[in-house]
C-alpha cells in the first residue's frame, strides 16, 4: 500500500507547502472543528480560539468562511486519483482490480477521515457543492478511468458489456462511502474490517459482472 499520498496526513502536507503561519493555523483548526461540529455549527470565532490567532487573520487570507472551506477542499479532488490510476492500471483481472480499488481508495479515507467527513457532512446540505463533486467525478476521476475500464472489458468477458466507466466509478464510490460513514460519521464499530471490504468487494463484482 503506497502512504506517500498527499493527504496521508493533511497536517503533513500543509507543513509541505509554503504559506504564512496564520494561514496554517486557521486551515489546521478549522479542518478540526469542521470535523466535529459540521461547518454551519463553527464560527470564526472559535476558529481564531482554536488556532491562537485573531479573527482580522483569519480574514486577512479567507474573505468568508466560504472560502475557507474550499480552500481545505480545493487539494481532494486532485489527490482522490493521484498516482492512483497508474497503479491501477497494472491490474487487468476484473476481481484483482477491485481488490485493489477498495483496499487503496478505503485506505485513503481512513486517513484522511476528517476532510472525508467535512465533505460528506457539507455534500449533504449544499447543493452545489454535490454539483461540484458529480462534475469533478464526470469530468476527472470517469474520463481518466474510461479507458482503463475498455481494457478491462477486453480481458474480462463475464464483466457487463452495458455498464459504462461512470457507473463503475458511482458503484464503488456509493459503497466505500457508506461504509466510510458508518465507521467514522456514525461511529459503528467494527467486528472485522476485512471481512467488511471483502463483502464490498463482493458486493461489487456481484453489480459489474454477467449474472
Amino acid at each position: 500500500m503506497d502512504n506517500n499520498t498527499i493527504l496521508h496526513n493533511y497536517q503533513d502536507w500543509l507543513m509541505h507547502h509554503q504559506m504564512p503561519p496564520g494561514k496554517k493555523k486557521t486551515l489546521l483548526a478549522a479542518i478540526e472543528l469542521f470535523s466535529q461540529q459540521g461547518y454551519n455549527g463553527t464560527s470564526t470565532a472559535q476558529i481564531a480560539e482554536k488556532a491562537g490567532i485573531s479573527q482580522a487573520t483569519i480574514f486577512k487570507y479567507f474573505k468568508t468562511k466560504s472560502d475557507l472551506l474550499a480552500d481545505i477542499m480545493q487539494p481532494m479532488i486532485p489527490e482522490l486519483k493521484k498516482d492512483f490510476l497508474p497503479r491501477l492500471k497494472k491490474h487487468h483481472q476484473l476481481e484483482e482490480a477491485i481488490h485493489f480499488i477498495v483496499q487503496d481508495r478505503f485506505h485513503f479515507l481512513a486517513q484522511n477521515a476528517d476532510l472525508i467527513k467535512i465533505l460528506i457532512q457539507e455534500a449533504l446540505v449544499s447543493e452545489d457543492l454535490r454539483q461540484k463533486l458529480l462534475t469533478a467525478l464526470q469530468t476527472s476521476i470517469a474520463k481518466d478511468f474510461h479507458d482503463y475500464w475498455q481494457i478491462l472489458k477486453q480481458h474480462n468477458p463475464h464483466i457487463n458489456p452495458q455498464l459504462k466507466a461512470l457507473d463503475v466509478v458511482r458503484t464503488n464510490a456509493s459503497l466505500l462511502f457508506a461504509y466510510f460513514a458508518q465507521r467514522f460519521i456514525l461511529m459503528i464499530p467494527s467486528q472485522s474490517q476485512t471481512q467488511d471490504l471483502d463483502l464490498i468487494e463482493k458486493q461489487i463484482l456481484s453489480l459489474l459482472t454477467l449474472k
